[in-house]
């Protein structure tokens, strides 16, 4: 019931049902309840009372469960950071089979008290040798940028690439912005801002809000595609409704720019382009990293 509720995006409902099983110890409903309140989707907003049913829900073994309390205890939501406690639960994920936790366990070597950029790399090879399309991502963005290894532009493109062109039938939206940012730049490829357009839509109609405001730049400056300051408006708007930080400053720019018929017009296609896009209760935003990018 609570997964039929989800899909009809009827969150209040599903988190009744999820809430119902989640007592009687189902810990996949206990994962489904913790979420619910992490990101607000039924109730409002709780890390607290997330941290209170990811923990409930380890201590049964579910694998999602811990990796979502180390995610708790790295990013200390719900509970006090605790760098120790993130990788006893990160790694127990990973002993259980969860693959994402390698990439966890990267996110912790990486932005902890002490940036260690060459352990951060390691595991995120591995959770990207797993096939974890989070940690192929990172495994790119350290590569490109010579975090923890000699910049090699040839690496940085494969691992992107394969979180592309992942085992998800639409791809991983953060491989595919980060293609588009390789072809933007011409790191390990050609420069080709064509390609970056056609990287970056993917990735924008996926609602990655990094690749909305990069392909809002592209339609601004009419690099790749033909200028449009209705377009451009239009997916920054979006990114901005997503959380991007630079959204606010460029719509002000652009919009100094448009007619006042124009701007009416793009306000009102983003506005149909949010309504058509609901959130995923299946996407966890925390399982990526936003705008960590060069």
């Amino acid at each position: 019931m609570g997964l039929a509720a989800e899909e009809r995006h009827e969150y209040a409902e599903a988190l009744k049902w999820f809430r119902l099983a989640a007592q009687q110890g189902l810990s996949k409903s206990q994962v489904k309840v913790g979420y619910y309140y992490d990101e607000g989707l039924g109730a409002p907003k709780d890390h607290v009372e997330a941290f209170r049913w990811y923990t409930l829900a380890a201590a049964q073994g579910d694998p999602q469960a811990e990796f979502d309390l180390a995610m708790c205890y790295h990013k200390g939501e719900g509970v006090q950071s605790n760098r120790a406690a993130a990788i006893k639960w990160f790694s127990s994920a990973l002993n259980h089979g969860y693959a994402k936790a390698a990439n966890g366990l990267g996110l912790v070597y990486e932005f902890g008290p002490t940036s260690d950029y060459k352990e951060a790399l390691r595991w995120y090879k591995k959770g990207a040798e797993l096939g974890d399309e989070d940690a192929q991502y990172s495994a790119c963005r350290l590569t490109v940028q010579g975090l923890g290894t000699p910049r090699d532009y040839s690496e940085a493109f494969h691992w992107c690439s394969e979180a592309a062109d992942g085992d998800e039938s639409d791809g991983s939206s953060w491989g595919q912005f980060g293609l588009g940012r390789l072809y933007e730049n011409g790191f390990g490829v050609k420069q080709d801002y064509a390609e970056a357009a056609e990287w970056y839509r993917k990735s924008a109609d996926q609602g990655n809000p990094a690749a909305q405001m990069s392909l809002g730049e592209l339609y601004s400056k009419g690099n790749g595609v033909k200028r449009d300051l209705i377009e451009a408006y239009m997916w920054i708007a979006v990114a901005g409704t997503l959380g991007h930080p630079d959204a606010v400053e460029k719509l002000q720019s652009l919009g100094s720019k448009m007619k006042n018929v124009d701007l009416l017009q793009a306000q009102a296609r983003a506005r149909g382009w949010i309504a058509q896009h609901p959130p995923d209760g299946e996407d966890n935003p925390a399982e990526n990293i936003l705008y960590h990018h060069k």
